[in-house]
């Protein structure tokens, strides 16, 4: 007699995947590198969730996230943006609520900024289901308001304001001459760096200081003690490195950054400009020197350059600029490299004819550039792709 092929598929043994033993699945999460993909995979059943949250509690996971790509959705929503994951090399399937018509400042702590017509910058976290914290109006009387999304250059924030509430600060770089201000949690007034300090793109938090780097090498740290009174404050003002207004010591951007060492990094970003229109035709280069300062003045000693990063990845743009462990990444990031996005648009408030373009990989050991994300269609009129890093909790 023959057997019934459905009874004997009946009697194969099916696998219960919901029980499977702790060493298989922790397995498979290994192979799971974005964050999202952790999330997913605890939301299977209790059995998967319990193995992801003990996985959560490594602090080496939990200190090595990589970040994501903030895109435009396939409808070009105003609302709302899609996240896109250079290692999975996909968009994942939901929509974050952003104002994407609004070109985003900053992405610091999982919050993002934003700036409205009044240079009031409300910071969003799309991650979590909190309320929007929004800011003072800031002092942009000098700028232009048609542009006034390109009147903020760049917020970073201390701390998380969920974990944090009463006990963080953000800072700005502002207006047409890119000054400095801050803000404390629950302040109705911002504090107005004076205004002779000017030019910066980008700032940090560094050994209980802000630091912050312009284009000319410029570099000035400051404590958030820092007021405007009549009583010396100024002393507060640390020129760690001073202007220097030679053509070699101009860069298109200028970023900050603490390696995994703990060093403070400077890094100096060139971009190439048609002759004719002066617009950006892309990057060209980057160059990156690690800053020795004085323990006791804080002043510059001597700027080495690297010609590697070593165990440093770096994620430049609009976003707190950080490093990651290439080693801890071995098989998705690519060593000495920098992984940038295009933030060159507060210099051209009249968008690229095609959207922005300038963001891609560049390996600091062999000059050589390469593709995180290809250009998309979707980039035509749109604010560029913004590095966002999502919290990650299984609170």
């Amino acid at each position: 007699m023959v057997p019934d092929k459905e009874t004997d598929r009946s009697c194969i043994p099916q696998p219960d995947w919901a029980n499977l033993d702790a060493l298989a699945l922790n397995l498979i999460l290994d192979k799971l590198v974005e964050r999202i993909d952790h999330i997913w995979f605890g939301a299977v059943c209790k059995n998967w969730s319990s193995v992801a949250r003990l996985s959560h509690q490594n602090k080496q996971f939990r200190g090595n996230a990589l970040p994501m790509l903030m895109i435009s959705t396939e409808s070009k929503s105003s609302t709302k943006r899609s996240l896109y994951g250079i290692i999975s090399k996909r968009v994942y399937p939901f929509e974050l609520p952003v104002h994407y018509k609004r070109r985003c400042c900053g992405s610091s702590h999982g919050w993002i900024a934003a700036v409205d017509r009044d240079y009031v910058i409300t910071l969003r976290n799309p991650f979590k289901n909190v309320d929007p914290i929004v800011l003072p109006s800031t002092n942009n009387r000098y700028s232009n308001l048609p542009f006034y999304e390109t009147n903020i250059h760049k917020v970073i924030l201390s701390a998380d304001p969920i974990t944090r509430p009463n006990d963080y600060v953000v800072v700005a770089i502002y207006g047409h001459c890119h000054n400095l201000a801050f803000i404390k949690a629950g302040q109705k007034f911002w504090t107005y760096i004076h205004l002779d300090y000017r030019c910066f793109t980008d700032l940090t938090f560094y050994k209980g200081l802000v630091y912050a780097v312009g284009r000319w090498n410029n570099i000035i740290s400051f404590n958030l003690n820092y007021s405007t009174d009549s009583s010396g404050s100024e002393k507060m003002i640390n020129v760690v490195s001073p202007s220097r207004f030679e053509t070699n010591n101009y860069a298109d951007r200028a970023y900050l950054v603490k390696s995994l060492e703990g060093d403070l990094w400077l890094v100096r970003r060139f971009i190439d400009c048609d002759d004719d229109s002066g617009q950006s035709i892309g990057t060209k280069r980057f160059e990156v020197y690690k800053l020795e300062l004085d323990a006791q003045s804080g002043k510059l000693l001597q700027m080495l350059k690297l010609e590697s990063l070593g165990d440093n990845v770096l994620f430049l743009g609009d976003n707190d600029s950080i490093s990651l462990s290439a080693s801890y990444f071995s098989n998705c990031l690519q060593n000495d490299s920098i992984y940038y996005s295009d933030d060159f648009t507060d210099d051209e408030p009249i968008p690229y004819p095609f959207g922005s373009f300038d963001l891609g990989i560049y390996n600091v050991k062999d000059g050589s550039f390469s593709q995180h994300y290809p250009y998309n269609h979707l980039f035509r009129w749109m604010p560029p792709p913004h590095w966002v890093l999502p919290p990650f909790s299984w609170d």
